[in-house]
């Protein structure tokens, strides 16, 4: 979705408050923060990812972009239309098959596998538009099959640590004697920054180390930091942007949650 706006003309600024905004407030993440934070917690990382995704906006139009750091444009003949749920793709990275005599692109594996489950069906509806059903059926087969894939092995994980966190007792005892003061906003970023975990994952994780003494503003540093900087979101913007654009995006990140987590600490 990244690549799709930049390279249908967005500005930098709207990629980066995209890439803000999107992870750290998915609606599971929300439920989940609720069900285990409270209500405090989130209402504030909501409005809070916002502001984030509006300040780093505005800091991303302001930087100029090298040429060679632009993504070429998408011409008509870059495009194809995904023959399950209508999407355009890009044929250079979409996944493809071939039936018939034709060669047809997918925005995703499951529609591929749609597809090849029944393309007859898909070649002959290709040629009229989709329908309603069939458009419906992607997208709740996207949302409750492919997601629940992607979301699981990470909340899992984010469990796993969760109960390690709570059980293990040198991490407890280091928990509440390091990370209760300054020390913990540290420790929340460098910690977040490394880890590769989703935003759902990380509520368990940060309601862990809170629960064993952690400083409430350091858990909020980690709530955020953790989703908004992940590994493939740091990988997209190097590949499209540059090393450049993935520090500055880095160092305006950190800047802004360590102080929104102090905040938080003191209302």
């Amino acid at each position: 979705m990244t690549l799709s706006l930049h390279q249908k003309g967005a500005r930098l600024g709207p990629v980066l408050a995209f890439l803000v905004a999107t992870p750290a407030t998915s609606l599971t993440a929300l439920l989940v923060c609720y069900a285990l934070t409270g209500m405090k917690f989130t209402v504030f990382i909501f409005f809070v990812v916002i502001v984030m995704g509006l300040v780093m906006g505005a800091v991303g139009n302001l930087v100029k972009l090298e040429a060679k750091g632009l993504a070429t444009p998408l011409q008509a003949t870059d495009q194809a239309q995904d023959p399950i749920c209508g999407v355009n793709v890009d044929v250079r990275k979409a996944i493809k098959t071939k039936y018939g005599d034709r060669s047809h692109y997918f925005c995703s594996s499951h529609c591929w596998a749609a597809f090849e489950k029944e393309p007859e069906k898909y070649v002959t509806v290709e040629q009229y538009g989709k329908s309603i059903k069939e458009r419906m059926r992607s997208v709740f087969g996207y949302a409750f099959v492919d997601m629940v894939k992607e979301i699981v092995p990470d909340l899992l994980l984010g469990l796993v640590l969760a109960a390690l966190v709570a059980a293990v007792a040198p991490i407890e005892k280091f928990v509440g004697t390091y990370l209760g003061g300054g020390f913990g906003y540290l420790f929340s970023l460098v910690f977040g920054l490394v880890m590769c975990i989703c935003s759902t994952a990380s509520v368990p994780l940060v309601h862990a180390f809170v629960s064993q003494g952690m400083n409430i503003g350091a858990g909020m540093v980690l709530l955020l930091i953790g989703p908004i900087t992940s590994w493939g979101t740091i990988l997209v913007l190097r590949k499209e942007f540059g090393v450049r654009i993935v520090a500055l995006y880095l160092g305006v990140i950190s800047i802004m949650v360590l102080a929104l987590g102090y905040l938080f600490s003191i209302t």
